[in-house]
């Protein structure tokens, strides 16, 4: 058993799956208060009448065999109709259901209610009320669907249940009956209560929000869901708490817990806010409980800006001289980095929050201008600071650009020079201006740019004045004899729509040359080719060339390749050798130039792996952290070998997963990784010498919602190109909310219009959750019932496959892959098409064997389970701990190294 946790706990191949399936979506539950399952039948043809010369019959989708539980029961009636042959009607009930038995009784009937209907087609609202027996009528409507909304009085409420929100489909000739049925709200039916950690908070910093929810009916409530930031304010907390769903017995209560990172726009506002609801379907439905507070967020000092429009010349701010609507941008005096952005408000006042003391230069965009230079200048202290500044009317900036090249006439081995003039024609000066984008048919270094490459820091250009660039770069691409070059420009308050770009062309001459090489591997290491050392049959993948051309070659017995006759230009050139041999690359790789004339000869060297000589462990100092904890992580790197290895550098989370250490794709390594990190030395071993590091990170808060940490390297000299180093990884358990579940239902969509259609569902399959698609853990299973719905419970967290015990098979590399949400219930789509059933033998601890088809009982454990309903297997009990905890896995033994 340890050795198989050790291989298959923790798989390469999983850990390898960031993202999770696209199939994952919103969770749905079912109706608050339970009542009996609605019935439809489709559409009948409606009969011709004698006035009609060509009879037709309206075409209605094929129904489900088993449609979600709508409070909406639409009945095609094909009654007669005086309006024109393409419209159709809608008839509905109003009521109150105030026994809660799902249909109407009397004295139910609501008088009085508004009623709102909407089409897709028909997009102008229609508005009318029911009468006294509850009852409503649209006529002459377009076909098309239709969503009904309900404004009703008293504590009534009309929910929706279904992914559609209650559409309703009107056909032509026909009228559709709607039964609208109304409950009490939600507000009414649950309470929400919730707590902060804290009274203030920093950024950054992260605030846990524990949220409690309280059925107070007689009923189960199920499905419910939550909503955040329905006004879209960037200082909001929780919009992302979505997806859950949970169910809630009736009287009881459930203690959900959320954990967020403070959002920048916090910092920049002094406080988050937080509103939230919640309810089944919530986004249909808003009347559940809400939950709003306001918190603190502590930052550096504050700016207070005053704008004014001195319109009476007396330098002093009156009334109505204050501009409303006026967007600034602060940029740093030193860098010109773009720090914070802000618009005044009906005062006239910006309130910049958490800035670093220092100098600012303030920016104002559109047609408004500071009245002197001497406004543009914000100096903060560490009290803060405030000041009024008086604009004037002035056009935005304008930027016009003309290109020139440095001779008429080039050829394409050539190195070709332009000029680039940028002039602002605008009204004020543009701030930041660099490029938009970087040319691609020239290949020019960023660094001929300086700070107008289209990642750099930008520049000022003052109104009236131009500034010129001389750049040259080998050709990358042209056509029929003709390279040309597109330019556009960024400024600060720049927009991309209907922005200019500006080009310019010059004549180019097609040039061909030959590349060819000896690929070796150097067995004595000596570093140079000797006899019996050229790599028969490597493969030798170029790309490059002007314009671009690609092929792949293979050496020869005696390690020789040639390409002969191909555009001139600068190639990349990648290299795969027999035997594990490899070729590094020093520094960083560069592009070889291709061009008339001698050819290019080149001799490449093969080495051993890093990995055989360099080995390398990796091991947190804890089992169990929270969220925001250090994570130490210990890094020995071994040289076991005979040579000296200098700048090993360490290349982590390649993947780019938001729970693991060592920076991500987004942020770079923290500074504690010392000389692991790129831009580095590196660090040094020689032979047989052994070196430990330290680093100390912040477990990140998304490594709550995967109930684990992990901390994934691999360690060479320049790892950004040489990934052949050993690996090292250690992971620690990250304790989450509560367990999550999967609903879905089982089908095989046979006239693949992504509906279950009748006859497409498969009943009483056996459907298992495993760790990995091939040579995973069991983690649960269950048994799809009669009509193909699957339902699993009190799942760990994670990510996690679904594998079909029967001649059924998912789509696609990530068919099947599901993630558990953290106290949520994850809705899926269970379409699979026909395949071989799945071979699970070997050394798996919980072997895939086949099950009665019958429901008579059993003594096995897996069956019985696998008729229950779905839950965490007992016999698998180890793998789901793994999974759910991250205990065992310490126990049985860490995967440190590769």
């Amino acid at each position: 058993m340890g050795d198989s946790l050790a291989k298959r706990s923790v798989s390469r191949a999983l850990f390898k799956c960031g993202a999770l399936a696209a199939v994952v979506a919103l969770t749905f539950g079912s109706p608050a208060f339970a009542q009996d399952e609605p019935t439809s039948t489709p559409p009948a043809p409606v009969e011709t009448s004698t006035a009609s010369s060509t009879p037709t019959t309206p075409v209605a989708p094929t129904p489900s065999d088993e449609p979600a539980p709508p409070q909406f029961e639409v009945k095609p009636g094909g009654q007669p109709s005086d309006k024109p042959a393409s419209a159709g009607n809608l008839n509905g009930v109003l009521y109150a259901d105030k026994n809660r038995n799902g249909a109407q009784d009397p004295d139910e009937a609501i008088s009085g209610g508004k009623v709102v209907i909407k089409g897709d087609v028909d997009t102008s609202p229609h508005e009318t009320t029911s009468d006294a027996n509850g009852k409503f009528v649209f006529t002459g409507l377009v076909p098309g669907n239709y969503r009904p909304t309900y404004q009703l009085t008293d504590g009534w409420a009309v929910h929706q249940y279904d992914v559609n929100g209650g559409l309703v489909t009107v056909f032509p000739n026909q009228t559709a009956e709607v039964s609208a049925r109304a409950e009490r709200r939600f507000d009414e039916q649950l309470k929400a209560t919730f707590t902060l950690d804290k009274v203030s908070y920093g950024y950054p910093g992260i605030a846990t929000i524990n949220v409690k929810l309280t059925n107070t009916t007689d009923s189960t409530i199920s499905g419910i869901q939550v909503v955040c930031d329905r006004e879209i304010f960037p200082e909001m907390l929780g919009r992302d708490l979505a997806p859950m769903s949970l169910e809630i017995e009736a009287g009881d209560e459930r203690t959900v817990t959320f954990v967020r990172d403070i959002p920048r726009a916090a910092r920049d506002k002094g406080n988050f806010r937080l509103d939230c609801d919640f309810a089944p379907f919530a986004k249909w439905n808003t009347d559940g409980p809400k939950i709003h507070t306001e918190a603190p967020v502590a930052g550096t000092p504050a700016y207070t800006l005053l704008l004014a429009d001195d319109k009476n010349g007396n330098s002093a701010v009156d009334p109505g001289e204050a501009i409303a609507g006026a967007e600034v941008v602060l940029l740093d005096a030193r860098t010109g980095a773009r720090v914070v952005q802000g618009a005044s408000e009906s005062d006239g006042t910006i309130e910049f929050g958490s800035l670093a003391v220092g100098d600012y230069r303030a920016v104002l965009l559109g047609d408004w201008d500071f009245r002197d230079a001497a406004g543009e200048q914000v100096h903060v202290t560490e009290q803060g600071g405030a000041g009024h500044r008086f604009l004037k009317h002035s056009s935005p900036p304008d930027l016009r650009g003309t290109i020139k090249f440095g001779k008429p006439r080039y050829e394409s081995h050539e190195t070709i020079s332009m000029e680039l003039t940028v002039t602002n024609v605008g009204g004020k000066a543009a701030e930041r201006a660099r490029l938009d984008w970087n040319p691609y048919q020239l290949n020019i270094p960023n660094e001929q740019w300086g700070e107008f490459r289209d990642n750099g820091a930008g520049i000022r250009i003052p109104v009236g004045e131009s500034r010129t660039f001389n750049v040259s770069g080998q050709p990358r691409d042209f056509t029929f004899g003709k390279l040309t070059v597109w330019v556009a420009f960024d400024f600060v308050g720049q927009t991309r729509t209907g922005q200019p770009a500006f080009s310019g062309s010059v004549e180019v001459g097609q040039t061909r040359g030959d590349l060819g090489g000896l690929v070796y591997t150097d067995k004595n290491r000596n570093g140079q080719p000797d006899p019996g050392e050229g790599a028969a049959d490597a493969v030798v993948e170029l790309g490059g060339g002007a314009p671009y051309w690609s092929t792949k070659l293979y050496t020869d017995a005696n390690g020789r390749f040639s390409a002969k006759n191909i555009p001139s230009g600068l190639y990349w050139i990648n290299y795969t050798l027999a035997g594990g041999w490899v070729v590094h690359f020093e520094g960083q790789q560069e592009q070889i130039k291709v061009e008339p004339g001698a050819p290019v000869d080149l001799t490449v060297r093969g080495e051993r792996p890093y990995r055989e000589t360099l080995k390398a462990a990796v091991v947190l100092d804890k089992a169990t952290y929270n969220a925001g904890d250090d994570a130490k992580i210990t890094i020995t790197l071994t040289n076991t070998g005979d040579r000296v290895i200098t700048g090993i550098q360490a290349g982590c989370n390649r993947v780019g997963n938001r729970n693991q250490l060592g920076g991500t794709d987004l942020d770079p390594m923290p500074e504690s990784w010392g000389d692991l990190r790129y831009g580095t030395p590196g660090v040094t071993l020689n032979p047989g010498e052994t070196k430990t590091l330290v680093a100390v990170e912040k477990v990140p808060v998304a490594a709550r919602a995967a109930r684990k940490v992990e901390v994934a390297c691999d360690f060479a000299p320049n790892p950004g190109y040489n990934t052949d180093g050993p690996f090292g990884y250690d992971w620690a358990s990250v304790p989450g909310g509560s367990s999550g579940g999967l609903k879905g239902r089982l089908y095989h969509d046979l006239n693949r219009n992504f509906l279950v259609d009748s006859g497409e569902a498969i009943p009483n399959m056996r459907i298992m959750l495993v760790t990995d698609a091939k040579d995973g853990f069991l983690v649960a299973e269950t048994r799809s019932d009669a009509k193909g719905y699957v339902t699993f419970e009190n799942l760990p967290v994670g990510n996690f496959w679904l594998v079909v015990d029967g001649p059924w098979q998912f789509q696609g590399e990530y068919g099947g892959h599901v993630g558990i949400w953290d106290g949520g219930v994850a809705q899926v789509d269970l379409s699979v098409v026909p395949g071989p059933a799945p071979q699970r033998g070997g050394d798996d601890p919980h072997p895939v064997t086949p099950e009665p088809e019958d429901d008579t009982d059993t003594t096995s454990t897996e069956g019985a389970l696998a008729k229950t309903g779905a839950s965490v297997l007992g016999l698998a009990g180890l793998s789901a701990l793994l999974v759910a905890f991250g205990i065992g896995a310490r126990v049985a033994g860490r995967r440190r190294t590769s």
